[in-house]
Parts: C-alpha cells; structure tokens; sequence
C-alpha cells in the first residue's frame, strides 16, 4: 500500500516537472520566434536611418555624422498628436489642420537641414522621414509588447505577439519597399491614380500647362469630345499626394461639374491579379480621410455624382517601384477613363481627380 502511494506521488510529481518543463519550452520557442522577427525589423528600421542620414549629408553639407544622426533622430521622433474626439463636431477641420501644421513644420525642417536640396528633393526628403517613422514606430511597439510579455513569462501574450508576426513583417517588407522609390524618384504602385490622370492631358492636350490654384496640386482644363475636363493631381516628379479637397473648391467656385471621377489604387484579396480594375460609386481614396470627408460634403451639397475608378495591387506594390502588372493597369484605366467621358451627353463638365502619391510622376 505505501509503495503505490509512494509511485502516485512520484508519477505526479514527474508530470508536473514535465508539464513544467514543457510550458517553459513553449515560452521559449515563442520567444525565439518573436527575437528573430524583432532582429528583422530592428535591421530595416536601421536601414531606413542610415538612407535617410546619406540623403541628408548630401544636401547639407554636414561632414561630421554624429550631428547628422542627431538631426535624424529629432526629425524620426516627432510625432502628430491627433485632436481630442470626444465632441466629433468639427473633428476633420482640425485633423486636416494638424496634420498641414505637421507637413509645413518638416518641410521647413528640412530645408535647414538640407539647403541645397531642390523643391521635389524636399518631398522626397520627407516621405524618406515618415518611412522611416514608420518603421520605427512598429519595431518600438513590437518590442514593447515582447520585453512585458518576457518580463511576465506570459505564454498567451507570447503566443499572440507571435501569431501577428508574419501580417507585421509583411507591412514592413511593403514600407521597406518604398526606401528606393523616393530615394531616386521613382513612380510608385500608388503613384497609378495620378499617372492615369497625367496621361490623359498629354494624351489629349498636351500643349496644356497646369494651373496651381492650391499648393502642390495642379489643375488642367481641356476638352474632350465636346465635354469640358478638369484633371486634378498633385504636383510631382516630387513626392506628395496634395490638396485635393481645395483644388475641387477652387474648381466649384467657377464651375458646376456635372461628374466627379476619382481614381486610384486599391488593395487587392490575395489570388486578384495585381494591375486589374474595379468601379465603384464614391470617393477612392485613402489615408486619414479628411480630404475625402470634405469632397463627399462638397459632392453631396452641390448634388454631384461620384464615380471611382480602382486599379488593385498588394500593399507592397503599392509603396515599391511600379511593376509592369500594374502599369498596364494604368493604360487600361485610362482607356476605360477615356470611354467613360466619351459616354456622357454633351456639355458635360467631369473632374478627373487622380489620387496618390506623384513621387516620379511629372
């Protein structure tokens, strides 16, 4: 009798040390598991500091590098604080207002800071910086989750952190692509919606020159198949996504368009072909949505109809030098733009609205 009681106690002693033992296993894998990404993304942040340093160095003038690290930490650790929501009256014109308040304000740093740099290297200059924010605010969050699930042994909180890796690795690896575009200027995935609306004045007036009736947007007016065409975009080969929302008030101060065509890119489901096109009703845009709430209101006070135009890639694509995928997207947009037009009665008066980011997009 005693000796089966001494085994049951034995038996549940080892059962505890192995359940132990395993859990502690577990823990570790986790934690193994969440370093190894947290290495990844600690590299990429680094590599997008050190672009965003060389870039610097060479408009400034500045040989020695801890002052030009010291200028790049101040410009990546800024951060716009969002106003206060609990009474929402009113919310998107202090949004929109912070937010101007904030690009101005690292415009004008960076014009200290880099004074040989041009106009459009400045904006290039500062999409650098918000990539870089970016990716530096993921590794801070990332590691912060980790070090208090560590500092906890929590396997559940490990375990969690560890199952949202791949989908953040996979947001990193689309906001890393986006270093090489405004490094050299290039047109990016999200450049398609203002690439097709500048196709279409070179295609059909290109004698016109823009109107910049609002900073850093450019307006043309031409005449296509008897009806009267506004195309708005932001002003590139600089890297900037505009004023859309005053460029379309500037317009209904002279004007009552009769449409609204907004066009850009949209994320696609995983097995859609990157470069395809979707139609839809409303205003396709993305970002905080300021600017869309404004043209919805302007839209909807003057009894326009909207109309969107999407041409779908990943969130990878949409940040990484343009794939050919998606630039046959943008010629097949602007056929379908084109008939669109065409389609309307005559006297028509359309705003052509191309929405994104004209980094390399003249």
């Amino acid at each position: 009798m005693n000796g089966d009681t001494y085994s049951l106690i034995m038996w549940i002693i080892v059962l505890m040390f192995f359940s132990f033992l395993t859990q502690e296993m577990q823990i570790f894998r986790a934690i193994s598991e969440v370093e190894n990404y947290l290495i990844i993304f600690r590299e990429t942040r680094d590599k997008s500091l050190k672009l965003l340093a060389a870039q610097l160095k060479r408009y400034s003038g500045i040989k020695d590098d801890k002052t030009i690290e010291t200028k790049v930490t101040e410009l990546v650790e800024t951060y716009t604080i969002l106003p206060v929501d609990l009474d929402p009256f009113g919310i998107v014109k202090k949004i929109k207002h912070i937010v101007q308040v904030g690009e101005k304000g690292l415009e004008e740093r960076l014009h200290l800071v880099a004074p040989t740099a041009s106009r459009d290297e400045i904006l290039n200059l500062s999409n650098l910086v918000e990539v870089a924010r970016a990716l530096n605010i993921i590794y801070k969050q990332v590691n912060h989750y980790y070090l208090i699930a560590r500092r906890f042994k929590s396997l559940w909180l490990l375990m969690q952190l560890s199952a949202q890796m791949p989908f953040v690795l996979e947001g990193v690896r689309a906001i890393e692509g986006a270093l090489e575009s405004f490094k050299y200027g290039v047109p990016i995935g999200d450049s398609a919606g203002p690439l097709v609306a500048s196709y279409l004045v070179r295609k059909n007036a290109p004698e016109k020159r823009p109107l910049e009736p609002v900073k850093d947007t450019e307006v043309y007016d031409l005449e296509l198949d008897n009806k009267k065409v506004y195309v708005v975009k932001a002003k590139g080969p600089g890297g900037t996504v505009g004023h859309l929302d005053e460029a379309l008030q500037w317009i209904l101060e002279r004007t009552t368009p009769t449409h609204i065509i907004t066009i850009d890119a949209a994320l696609k489901y995983e097995g859609e072909e990157s470069g395809s096109l979707a139609y839809g009703y409303g205003v396709a845009m993305g970002g905080i949505g300021a600017e869309r709430f404004i043209i919805e209101e302007l839209a909807t006070k003057n009894n326009i109809p909207l109309y969107a135009l999407l041409i779908k890639m990943s969130e990878a694509e949409a940040l990484s030098v343009m794939t050919e995928n998606i630039y046959k997207g943008v010629k097949n947009g602007l056929q379908v733009l084109e008939e669109f037009i065409r389609g309307l009665p005559a006297g028509s008066v359309v705003v052509v609205i191309g929405v994104g980011n004209t980094v390399g997009v003249p």
